[in-house]
């Protein structure tokens, strides 16, 4: 038996993609009655009203082309969208339109080459979205499987064919396989495969694991937000406070896009995360949540003179940061350019924080690493650049201040403490609480802490009126 060969199959494909009537192809009248759509038909018939107004108006252009069935009837091989026009049109009482004009598929075709026919044909005829691409690849790379059985040969690998095929590039190709694999939230399934999202933001959320889709798509909801690209990134910055729900909202933190829009740049926390009831600026801070009690500030008392709290010198710190940087990054003996490789950043971006410009909080313990020094160096808490675990270790009981412990070490004694709060993602929320020999305390309010601190650093005490220093 002779083997097929890619010249008789590309001949099929000009056949499946050339509608009109030369050559032998000979136009014959089917009852519509006898027509059926082929179930394997997947794509979407829209706007059948507006096809059969066009097709009262100035008649059927183009024939269907149809293959033969049992028991007399023909299946619709390209032109599902003129059958189900001309069909209402028949309801309607236009009988004129009963007859229709088909052309015949050859007989004898397999059930591969017919489903060929199918989507080649119709992806000529239509404006295809994500959902449809993906779909038309799967069922290719199925066909040309069946096909390589029946004895015909393809050259190169099946991703690249079905791309020549669809007459779309490979990437694409690939994008749309990997959101069909990857969205896993049904509704958002439904809004891609309408149309109603794009392909970058679908596959923004394809990334996603599926319990994120599922609370993407709850979010989106309760905020009435559309499903784009910049929400759903905005959605991946506010995960943090999105992951569990608020005890005293009963739903994800209500308070986290007013967070998002106050405190992150450029995508990075660049101030408060946490939860607001933790917060010791809750009573005075514009964004805090609602559902946060507040006390009412006290009347303030007539100072004994003028002056004015000082301002901070935000423009002083900056350089100062920017210095300090500079000074650390010169003692690696890199440039700027080197040690910017080094930690993964653009040069651009840090010649920008060595003069002044701040990185986002979440970038300070990657500098200090690289640099070899301690973030409170880096942020201007000491002159001590020294990173921790470098200096000789001191029992907690014996120095006012002996250091950060971590948070599985209860203190020995009673008092006041700086504490970090892990929040996820590398960062730590900074606040005060006491510890009263049994358990934390938040600080002003003295209730009991809902998250234990995972480090602590002991306050010294306040000094009394006349004591030296």
């Amino acid at each position: 038996m002779a083997t097929p060969d890619l010249s008789r199959f590309g001949a099929v494909l000009k056949a499946v993609s050339d509608s009109d009537t030369a050559g032998r192809e000979q136009i014959e009248y089917i009852d519509i009655d006898l027509l059926d759509g082929d179930p394997r038909n997947f794509y979407a018939l829209p706007n059948i009203a507006e096809l059969a107004e066009n097709i009262l108006l100035v008649g059927l252009q183009q024939p269907l082309r149809v293959r033969t069935a049992e028991n007399g009837r023909f299946v619709v091989t390209t032109g599902h969208r003129r059958r189900q026009a001309l069909l209402k049109l028949v309801e309607q009482g236009y009988d004129q339109f009963r007859q229709v004009p088909c052309i015949r598929e050859p007989e004898g075709e397999s059930s591969a080459m017919t489903e060929l026919r199918l989507i080649c044909g119709n992806k000529d005829n239509r404006v295809r979205n994500g959902a449809e691409l993906a779909r038309e690849a799967e069922r290719m790379e199925s066909i040309l499987l069946q096909l390589k059985k029946e004895g015909y040969e393809f050259q190169g690998k099946t991703r690249k064919l079905v791309a020549e095929l669809l007459q779309v590039s490979e990437t694409k190709l690939a994008n749309a396989k990997a959101i069909k694999n990857g969205l896993k939230e049904r509704s958002l399934q439904v809004a891609w495969e309408q149309g109603n999202i794009t392909e970058a933001c679908a596959l923004e959320i394809a990334r996603m694991p599926g319990r994120d889709q599922e609370r993407l798509e709850t979010w989106l909801r309760e905020e009435k937000l559309p499903c784009t690209l910049r929400t759903v990134r905005e959605f991946s910055v506010l995960s943090i406070k999105l992951e569990h729900d608020c005890e005293r909202a009963g739903r994800p933190c209500p308070n986290a896009r007013a967070m998002y829009d106050a405190f992150v740049r450029n995508g990075n926390w660049e101030g408060c995360c946490g939860c607001c009831a933790m917060c010791l600026k809750r009573d005075t801070c514009e964004t805090c949540c609602q559902y946060v009690e507040r006390k009412e500030p006290e009347p303030a008392e007539e100072p004994e003179d003028d002056l004015e709290d000082a301002v901070p010198d935000w423009q002083a710190q900056r350089e100062k940061f920017g210095s300090r940087l500079r000074k650390a990054r010169e003692e690696t003996g890199l440039d700027r350019a080197a040690f910017a490789e080094r930690i993964g950043a653009y040069k651009a971006t840090y010649s920008a924080w060595e003069n002044g410009s701040l990185p986002g909080s979440s970038q300070f313990p990657e500098l200090a690493r690289a640099l070899g020094v301690s973030t409170d160096y880096l942020y201007g808490l000491t002159d001590d650049p020294t990173p921790p675990g470098e200096t000789q270790p001191q029992p907690e009981g014996q120095l006012t201040i002996a250091g950060w412990m971590p948070g599985g070490v209860n203190p020995s004694e009673p008092g006041e403490f700086a504490v970090l709060v892990d929040v996820g993602n590398t960062r730590y929320f900074k606040t005060f609480m006491r510890w009263d020999g049994s358990s934390w305390l938040m600080l002003p309010s003295k209730q009991q802490a809902e998250f234990p601190p995972n480090w602590w650093l002991r306050l010294p005490p306040e000094p009394e009126k006349g004591e030296t220093t």
